[in-house]
């Protein structure tokens, strides 16, 4: 190990330290740690998890929330992509137990707090209801949708725990479709976070701010649970593919071609009629409903 150089960025000067790498590679990771984050890097603050994590930080202050909320978040999940064969973690079960053994990556969020890293691809066709009618599959229209973004970025936020984008979002597309969250049969919510499943829940208004707690206790969101959330596991424990993995799982489960997991009979649920699905971007701070019917 050993320094290799200076960089000047801003009013900071960072020593550039080489483990056995070229000088050249150490100098353009920093740069680009630097280009994305600015001088927070050089205090070690860099990266999604670490966003997140300070919004969590801030909503166990505010909300009461914490790792007893999104342990129930991250097992009920992984319940559902046990019931996924193309999961990730299909054949991976976990137990309350396992959550607070996992290991911590950004304090307050563990390991099973963070979603999955994946390569793949997905691709959601949309088309005309008259053009839909001839296809195989049956139709699943786009009743509302709504998008909003109150700040460009955390640190600019006016309120660092929430509420994010969801809020007007939610209620514009709710307003579009013309239902109420209580037509709502499950939702399958962006979910890079254990907590961003939380917020987004509460801004929708499922529940009240320092509500989350009991409101996921008792399985709610599990198979069988009476909103269930995140049906193929999510990005928590399907894969993450952005916004195509609620957006396409939506879709998938008013058509019915979920398998095991499909709700209805086979899990113990009410079989779906309208799914609200989301989208999450900036760390909270931009956001997308959309709220799909059957037919």
């Amino acid at each position: 190990m050993h320094a290799v150089g200076v960089l000047e960025a801003g009013l900071c000067k960072y020593v550039l330290i080489s483990y056995g790498h070229s000088g050249r590679w150490g100098e353009g990771m920093l740069r680009m740690l630097l280009g994305r984050n600015g001088d927070d890097a050089v205090f070690g603050h860099f990266g999604a998890s670490a966003g997140y994590a300070m919004a969590a930080r801030r909503a166990m202050h505010e909300f009461n929330t914490g790792p007893e909320t999104w342990e129930k978040i991250a097992v009920g999940q992984r319940k559902w992509a046990n019931l996924n064969p193309r999961a990730m973690m299909y054949d991976r079960k976990m137990t309350t137990a396992d959550y607070y053994s996992s290991p911590w990556v950004v304090e307050p969020f563990r390991l099973a707090d963070n979603c999955l890293v994946a390569d793949g691809g997905r691709a959601c066709i949309v088309t005309t209801v008259e053009r839909a009618r001839d296809l195989r599959h049956p139709v699943v229209t786009i009743m509302g949708l709504g998008m909003h973004s109150p700040s460009a970025d955390l640190a600019g936020s006016r309120y660092m725990a929430g509420p994010t984008g969801a809020r007007a979002a939610g209620k514009a597309a709710l307003d579009m479709a013309g239902i109420g969250l209580d037509a709502v049969d499950a939702c399958e919510i962006y979910d890079c976070f254990t907590y961003t499943v939380e917020i987004t829940l509460q801004d929708y208004g499922f529940f009240r701010p320092g509500e989350g707690r009991d409101w996921f206790a008792g399985g709610t969101i599990e198979p069988g649970g009476r909103m269930p959330v995140n049906t193929s596991g999510g990005l928590l424990s399907e894969a993450y593919q952005m916004g195509l993995t609620p957006l396409t799982e939506g879709v998938m489960q008013l058509m019915g071609r979920c398998g095991d997991r499909q709700l209805g009979p086979k899990t113990n649920n009410k079989t779906p009629e309208i799914i609200l699905c989301s989208d999450n971007g900036g760390i909270l701070q931009s956001h997308a409903c959309y709220i799909l019917r059957k037919g």
